[in-house]
């Protein structure tokens, strides 16, 4: 949890951590490479978030045949631009996933053409249309995956807009090498510092182009065993989306959506827990705070693209 919640953005991170908890530098970092190797901890490092890329957005809703699933599930491995890719218990629509384009209209066409291929009988299109917290740090003591709001941006800036390269930010997007200096190496390579790319990773951060800094946990292996989808219908789904990102605790991505016909559920949020009691318990509290006049929590039943963090 400490290279979870309080991973240093710092030269020497491991050093800093080792020192906090009184141990070497030498064995923390072992010690992580262990957990990595055993898939406890799936990487250490940042999200980038896509707008600053420059790309776009969708959660998309779909009811692909049975008999179409392997097809389509071999095909989603294909496509790196495609993640969170799950059956859940919706009445009709039994596949729900991620993917990001370059632009609208790309994203569209992408859709359009992968729904086709599976042989989807019909499919939703939920844009994102406003980030409000993007978190994924599991306590697993409380056995909930749980972290406060780092404030909800206006706008996230593009890397043209901030004056970095994109190559850079795709850099950045990769898992941090496990060793004394795990900056050195980026830092050579775009030309700064480390103290100068450390000063930058801490304004991107300021500013929500990075965020959920730190080990990534993977959840079936420390007791995280459920995660659901909950939409939200409310009066003004805006107002009980910030609802969410700030008072939801145990929420890891809050998003506004957009929908390309009609679909009353658009406030968004994703809740993990060691059982479903303590994910309901969330979601009554998400029902609570925001008023909502109805709400899908939808279970995943199976992942159909595994280990994939973007």
């Amino acid at each position: 949890m400490e290279l979870e919640y309080n991973f240093p953005i710092d030269a020497r991170p491991y050093e800093k951590i080792a020192d906090k908890l009184n141990l070497s530098e030498n064995y923390v970092i072992n010690r992580v490479k262990d957990l990595i190797d055993n898939e406890i901890v799936k990487r250490v490092g940042m999200y980038v978030n896509f707008r600053a890329k420059g790309m776009e957005g969708a959660l998309v809703a779909a009811d692909i045949p049975l008999d179409g699933l392997e097809k389509y599930r071999k095909m989603s491995l294909g496509i790196r631009e495609l993640t969170h890719n799950f059956i859940r218990n919706h009445p009709k629509y039994n596949v729900w996933l991620v993917i990001k384009a370059e632009s609208r209209e790309k994203l569209n066409g992408n859709i359009e053409r992968l729904m086709e291929e599976a042989g989807a009988r019909d499919y939703v299109i939920l844009y994102s249309k406003k980030n409000l917290k993007l978190s994924v740090k599991y306590d697993i003591i409380k056995g909930i995956s749980w972290s406060k709001s780092e404030g909800i941006p206006d706008k996230i800036p593009t890397a043209d807009e901030i004056g970095i390269s994109k190559e850079l930010l795709k850099y950045l997007s990769m898992p941090l090498p496990i060793n004394e200096r795990p900056f050195m190496e980026i830092a050579k390579k775009f030309g700064y510092s480390e103290e100068d790319l450390i000063e930058l990773i801490n304004d991107l951060k300021k500013i929500h182009v990075i965020k959920d800094y730190g080990a990534t946990l993977n959840g079936e292996k420390v007791g995280i065993k459920d995660n659901a989808m909950l939409l939200i219908n409310t009066e003004n789904e805006e107002y009980s989306c910030i609802k969410i990102a700030e008072e939801l605790y145990e929420a890891t991505h809050v998003v506004l959506r957009e929908s390309n016909k009609p679909w009353d559920y658009l406030c968004y949020c994703m809740l993990h827990g060691k059982d479903k009691k303590v994910i309901n318990e969330a979601a009554r509290h998400a029902i609570n705070i925001t008023g909502a006049k109805s709400y899908m929590l939808l279970y995943s039943l199976d992942n159909l693209k595994p280990g994939i963090v973007m």
